[in-house]
């Protein structure tokens, strides 16, 4: 295949960007994060277009790119490890417990649409809270729906390590919103409502999940596993609606790889 091939990059671009853009942004859980991790993608599948012996394989050759993009994003951030935090041991043992359920079939709770994208935010926010191998595998698996197999393969790690690390992912977010969410249980205390105000100031909200250093650990609370919140919880993680980036981030992405192929001229 010819390197540095303008109108095909613009074609790869205008077919795959939704879906490297939902994948950056479930791995980021920020939106500006996931803008410029998309970005970064591009480039570089841009830079090694040649590499890409099989057309028929862009999507999988694109998020390859876009996962070990971020994992150097986040190793340039130096706020925390790449490395496993995790003892590997210790999620093989923990990757005996994960139970598969299921798809859950629920009467959501009646909300409006500006309450339903509150819900959402506030469901991608909370992956933050989670450490990032942990984020990694949860999103990956349970948000963007790839086999256990194959993000073994992309992470370099064993099945039931990646089963131990989705088994703590879920705990970890079960055991916060099983007594926060009004959408998993009615009585909860909060109501998104309440955070309406709030989180109009989108910078605000972003600079204080930002300033939070502590991770979920369900078991620092004893928490035990409920199939009926768990459910709930991965009905709304795998129902999340798509995002597509603004029409200007494609214009501006377009435009670069086009001064960037005229160089190579």
């Amino acid at each position: 295949m010819e390197n540095h091939n303008s109108p095909l990059i613009e074609t790869i671009i205008n077919n795959y960007a939704p879906y490297i853009f939902n994948l950056s942004l479930k791995l980021t859980a920020d939106p500006d994060k996931a803008e410029d991790l998309a970005q970064d993608t591009f480039i570089k599948a841009w830079i090694h277009i040649a590499d890409l012996k099989n057309e028929t394989a862009i999507k999988s050759w694109l998020r390859t790119i876009c996962i070990n993009e971020f994992r150097m994003m986040i190793r340039k951030e130096k706020r925390e490890a790449t490395t496993y935090i995790e003892s590997v041991e210790e999620l093989e043992r923990d990757g005996t417990l994960l139970a598969d359920y299921p798809p859950l079939i629920m009467d959501e709770v009646r909300a409006s649409e500006e309450v339903a994208n509150l819900r959402n935010g506030c469901f991608l926010a909370m992956t933050r809270r989670l450490t990032l191998n942990q984020r990694t595998v949860f999103s990956l698996i349970d948000m963007f729906g790839l086999p256990i197999g194959e993000v073994s393969q992309l992470l370099d790690l064993t099945p039931k390590a990646v089963k131990g690390l989705l088994y703590r992912a879920r705990m970890n977010l079960e055991s916060f919103f099983q007594g926060h969410c009004s959408f998993v249980d009615i009585s909860n205390p909060c109501k998104c409502t309440a955070w309406m105000e709030f989180m109009k100031d989108r910078n605000t909200f972003q600079e204080k999940l930002r300033q939070k250093k502590e991770y979920l650990d369900y078991k620092e609370k004893g928490y035990v596993h409920d199939p009926d919140t768990s459910q709930k919880i991965l009905y709304y993680y795998r129902n999340m609606p798509e995002q597509r980036p603004p029409q200007e981030w494609f214009e501006g992405l377009i435009t670069l790889m086009e001064d960037c192929y005229k160089g190579y001229k």
